[in-house]
């Protein structure tokens, strides 16, 4: 009932992550939600997204180029007041931010994006930025390759990641997550609010999409429904690196194995005797 990744170098444990199947985070899912009401005290609009309690989107989290755009005329050089933008009844595109939390709902953004290997894709066009951890040089270059491949209406945000990768990935990058977003609105206009249009993958295909490069020696995975999504997900998406996966077939458990066990039990009595 978990998935669970560890990350080795030289065979120690420098990385965890840990989640339990059925309590799966809603952050990254985009929802096609009806608005219950809107509090202009709190500058929030309450949305149900289909999810028992009611999400919250705040003012400061409105996608107001897509609010201009639908507003009439006499609406567009209004004050940015959250009233104006939204009504109850009416139906709204978001992204959760936030999972709920106790009596919380979750927090919701209506400026959608989507992660992929090397950019993060910006539908509303609005944001444009490359990573300053990369150095100049790479900065041009991947801002000369974008400007190629980039549909006019779209931003990115280009990942670290993305460093030395050729032209041709990130092109497929892009080319997938346009795909993607099409997809959205195209279910868009066929949902009943509230439905989910978008959900993003489980922990295993985020680690992978997040870290997993180059820099790794090998991605060795047990279970064989993790090595159906994940050797399907490397394959389609990092071809150079699909030779370096490997299905985990025994004996024994893997992280016995690779001693990822041992290491989190030493770390925990650490903890334990640090705390009292």
């Amino acid at each position: 009932g978990k998935i669970q990744i560890g990350v080795l170098e030289d065979g120690i444990l420098v990385e965890h992550y840990v989640a339990k199947a059925s309590e799966a985070s809603l952050i990254g899912n985009v929802y096609l939600g009806k608005i219950q009401n809107v509090l202009p005290s709190m500058e929030a609009a309450f949305v149900d997204i289909g999810r028992g309690r009611n999400a919250v989107l705040y003012s400061g989290e409105v996608d107001w180029d897509a609010a201009a755009a639908s507003a009439g005329e006499g609406e567009k050089n209004q004050p940015r007041r959250i009233e104006m933008a939204l009504k109850s009844g009416d139906t709204v595109l978001v992204q959760v931010t936030k999972d709920p939390v106790g009596h919380k709902g979750a927090r919701l953004t209506s400026q959608i994006s989507l992660p992929g290997r090397y950019v993060v894709y910006v539908p509303s066009g609005s944001i444009n930025g490359i990573s300053r951890k990369l150095p100049d040089s790479e900065r041009s270059r991947l801002k000369k390759i974008l400007s190629t491949v980039l549909p006019e209406s779209a931003g990115v945000i280009v990942r670290t990641a993305a460093e030395g990768a050729p032209e041709e990935a990130l092109e497929q990058d892009v080319l997938r997550l346009t795909a993607q977003w099409d997809d959205i609105k195209k279910a868009t206009k066929a949902a009943n609010p509230p439905a989910l249009l978008y959900s993003e993958p489980d922990l295993a295909i985020k680690v992978v999409r997040d870290i997993f490069n180059e820099d790794f020696g090998k991605l060795v995975v047990e279970g064989d429904a993790a090595w159906t999504d994940i050797e399907s997900y490397v394959t389609g998406v990092a071809p150079d690196l699909a030779d370096r996966i490997q299905k985990w077939v025994g004996p024994g458990d893997l992280f016995t194995e690779y001693r990822v066990d041992e290491q989190l039990t030493f770390k925990g009595n650490v903890s334990n005797l640090t705390n009292k």
